[in-house]
C-alpha cells in the first residue's frame, strides 16, 4: 500500500457519516409522541463504553449515561405537561451525533390483540369501518394524533427492534391506521381539549390467539409448549402463529423500553374453544406486560368480542368465553371492559363499528385516569339478585342513572330453578322502583338467571347513556 493510498483511506475514515455509529431503535425517531410528566426512556446502540449525551430541547439540562460493552445504553429524560410545541431531542458521543425532530409531548397508548385491533380504517376488501372515508379526509397535520404501528414479525428469542414508524395525522396514515385504536385516541384528544397530542403504538395481527402475545418465561410457568421456540422461525414456519411466545419476542418485547400511559386490548375470538384457559391466562398476560413496562399497575381496558354467527360447533363455548372475559375486571387490578354486544355483526367476524368500541374504551380511560367522565364508562355490571316469592329481583353497578329501558319486555333472559335447567324468562325494569324482576313459571322458584348466553345475542339492557350491560350469569360459573 502507497503512502498516498494510506493518506487517502485515513481522510476518508475521518470524514465519513459519525452518525451512523448512533443507532435508534425505530420508535425512538421523528414524530413520536412522548408520554407527559414522567420519566421517559430514550435507549439505543453506540460505540461500546462511551459516554451518551441526551439532550431535549425542553430544558438545558443535558442526561448522562454509559454504554456498556456491546454498545447498549437507555436514560430516563423527565418530560413537561403536554404541549402542542414541537421539540426535539439530540443523542451525542464522542463520535456522532443524532436529532430527532418534531416530538410531540402527550399521552401514549399500546394497542394491541387480533383482527379487530388491527383493521385498518380503510377497512378489510369487502368489510367496511363505518364513518372510515370521514375520518380518512378529515385528517389532517396540525391534529395532534401519532401513529406507529408494529410490522408483523415472528420470533423464536427476543429481538431489541421492530419495524415501523410514527405517522403524522394524514389521510394516507390514517387510512392503514387500526380504526379501533384510532377512534380511541381521537375521542381522547377530543375530550381533553383538542390541544393535547395523543400517540398509539398498534401491534396486532389478525387470527392470533393470546398464546404468541404470552413472554416465553410465562408460556413455560403455564405449562404451554415450548418446544417450538428450540428452533428459528419465520413466517413460513408451519403453525408458527400457534407457537407461544413468537409474537410478544418480535412484536411487543420491543415495544417494552417505551414509557406509556396505558394498554389496550381487543381480542379473544381465537381462544374460544377453551374459556377456562383464556380465564387463566389473561391475568397472567396483562400482568407480564406491566412487569416489561416496569411502570407499575398501568391502565388496562379491554373490548368483549362482538356477537357474530359463525362460530359452528364452537357457538356454545362463545358465551362462556365472554363470561371469561367479564370475570377478568374482579381478577385485574386497575382494568376495564368495553361491552360490545349491541355493536356486532351475525354474518362477519369484524364488525362494521369501530367508532364506538374505541369510544368506550376512551370512557373508561377519562373516567378513571383523566378525571373528566364521573357519568358511565362500563355498562350495567351484575351485582346481585334477591328473591320476591317467585320473582328475582337483579340488580346492577355502573349504571349511570339507572337501567333501561322501562316497562319494557327485555329478550335474552333465562331463569333456572332447583333442577338447573334453563327456560325463557320474562324481564322488565318496573317503572316503580327501577329495579331488573325476572318471572319464569316453568322454573317454579328462580335460583339463577342468565343474559344474553347464546353466540349472537341481541342486547335489550343498558344504562340510563345507552351503555350496553355485559352477558351476564348470577352464579358467576362459565355455564
Amino acid at each position: 500500500m502507497t503512502r498516498y493510498t494510506l493518506i487517502t483511506i485515513l481522510l476518508l475514515a475521518v470524514s465519513m457519516p459519525s452518525s451512523a455509529l448512533i443507532k435508534l431503535p425505530a420508535l425512538i425517531s421523528d414524530n413520536m409522541v412522548l408520554q407527559q410528566k414522567t420519566d421517559a426512556r430514550i435507549w439505543g446502540m453506540a460505540t461500546p463504553c462511551s459516554i451518551i449525551k441526551v439532550a431535549p430541547s425542553w430544558t438545558k439540562e443535558k442526561f448522562t449515561t454509559t454504554a456498556d460493552d456491546a454498545g447498549k445504553w437507555a436514560v430516563k429524560i423527565p418530560t413537561p405537561a403536554t404541549s402542542m410545541e414541537k421539540c426535539s431531542i439530540t443523542i451525542a458521543d464522542r463520535d456522532s451525533k443524532k436529532t430527532i425532530g418534531n416530538v410531540l409531548i402527550g399521552e401514549v397508548w399500546y394497542c394491541s390483540g387480533q383482527s379487530n385491533m388491527e383493521m385498518p380504517m380503510r377497512g378489510y376488501k369487502h368489510q367496511p369501518v363505518d364513518e372510515g372515508l370521514d375520518m380518512i379526509l378529515q385528517a389532517r397535520e396540525d391534529k395532534p394524533i401519532r401513529m406507529f404501528t408494529v410490522g408483523k414479525a415472528v420470533s423464536s428469542t427476543p429481538v431489541n427492534d421492530c419495524d415501523g414508524r410514527w405517522g403524522l395525522n394524514t389521510p394516507g396514515e390514517v387510512a392503514e391506521c387500526s380504526a379501533t385504536a384510532y377512534f380511541f385516541a381521537a375521542e381522547l384528544n377530543q375530550a381533553l381539549g383538542g390541544n393535547v397530542p395523543v400517540g398509539i403504538i398498534i401491534s396486532a395481527w389478525g387470527g392470533t390467539t393470546i398464546q404468541p402475545w404470552l413472554s416465553p418465561e410465562l408460556a413455560e410457568a403455564e405449562g404451554l409448549d415450548t418446544s417450538g421456540l428450540q428452533h428459528p422461525v419465520d413466517r413460513s414456519t408451519p403453525d408458527v402463529l400457534l407457537m407461544p411466545a413468537v409474537l410478544y419476542n418480535a412484536m411487543a418485547g420491543p415495544v417494552l423500553p417505551y414509557t406509556v400511559k396505558g394498554i389496550l386490548w381487543y381480542q379473544g375470538e381465537s381462544n374460544i374453544s377453551d374459556p377456562e384457559l383464556y380465564e387463566r391466562l389473561m391475568p397472567r398476560y396483562v400482568e407480564s406486560m406491566r412487569k416489561g413496562f416496569a411502570l407499575g399497575d398501568i391502565p388496562f381496558y379491554y373490548a368483549q368480542i362482538a356477537p357474530h354467527d359463525g362460530y359452528g360447533d364452537l357457538s356454545a363455548d362463545v358465551p362462556r368465553l365472554r363470561l371469561a372475559q367479564s370475570h377478568l375486571m374482579k381478577q385485574i387490578p386497575n382494568c376495564g371492559m368495553a361491552v360490545t354486544l349491541d355493536i356486532g355483526n351475525r354474518y362477519c367476524i369484524h364488525p362494521t363499528d369501530k367508532r364506538d368500541v374505541g369510544k368506550r374504551l376512551a370512557y373508561w380511560a377519562l373516567a378513571k385516569d383523566y378525571g373528566i367522565n364521573s357519568y358511565a364508562w362500563s355498562g350495567p355490571v351484575f351485582d346481585r339478585m334477591e328473591w320476591d316469592g317467585r320473582r328475582a329481583l337483579l340488580y346492577f353497578t355502573g349504571t349511570g342513572g339507572g337501567v333501561s329501558p322501562l316497562e319494557q319486555e327485555l329478550d335474552g333472559f333465562e331463569a333456572a330453578g332447583d333442577d338447573g335447567i334453563y327456560h325463557p324468562a320474562r324481564a322488565i325494569v318496573e317503572c316503580e322502583t327501577g329495579t331488573l324482576s325476572v318471572y319464569c313459571a316453568e322454573a317454579g322458584e328462580i335460583k339463577k338467571v342468565r343474559y344474553a348466553h347464546s353466540a349472537c345475542p341481541e342486547a335489550s339492557l343498558f344504562d340510563n347513556f345507552g351503555l350496553p350491560a355485559s352477558p351476564f350469569t348470577t352464579s358467576g360459573e362459565l355455564e
